[in-house]
């Protein structure tokens, strides 16, 4: 029980820096969004990201019809994101790592693995913060048309989410979502 907890506190302190590794052999981070659950992701996947508003589809990126200097700014940003991405992945990798390690050799130590977590995360902070920029120069490239569409994707986008919440909270019984978990816990 005493491992169960350390571990989830060390993936609750870790946050998405410390994903595992991918299992060896899945042909890379694209073959994980293949099955019936990631189809959101692989669509998300190819799309823009605007820091502050969201995600914008690929197929809305489309819709875009952005001219070249556009999609350059687009694949600058995009090439970042994954090797950021990429990056994240390996030290996740480590910080897996350094708990077998310990769990191996029956000394765990929360503190090394906090520190490993922190020491990650302080290492991704410039290169998170200029991918951020990269995605804002996509923004700032956008001509009044297209940040009219991307307005209306996001409306359209907060709409469906409002219907949706609408709908769990009728089926709830009107019972917030801060109530919902708890009735659904064994």
């Amino acid at each position: 029980a005493a491992l169960a907890l350390v571990a989830a506190t060390g993936g609750l302190v870790a946050g998405s820096v410390m994903a595992a590794p991918p299992p060896a052999g899945d042909g890379g981070p694209a073959a994980m969004h293949d099955g019936q659950r990631g189809g959101f992701h692989k669509g998300m996947r190819d799309g823009l990201f605007i820091p502050g508003l969201g995600p914008v589809s690929k197929a809305q990126v489309a819709e875009l019809k952005l001219d070249d200097k556009q999609q350059a700014l687009f694949k600058t940003a995009q090439d970042g994101q994954r090797s950021l991405h990429e990056s994240m992945r390996a030290a996740g990798g480590k910080r897996h790592d350094l708990l077998k390690a310990q769990l191996d050799s029956g000394k765990l130590d929360p503190r090394a693995l906090v520190a490993q977590s922190e020491q990650s995360r302080d290492a991704f902070g410039a290169q998170a913060k200029q991918v951020r920029d990269q995605w804002l120069a996509v923004w700032d490239s956008l001509n009044d048309t297209q940040r009219g569409q991307v307005t209306k994707f996001l409306k359209d986008r907060e709409a469906r989410m409002q219907e949706r919440h609408a709908r769990m909270e009728a089926r709830h019984g009107g019972k917030g979502r801060a109530e919902a978990p708890a009735a659904a816990a064994p």
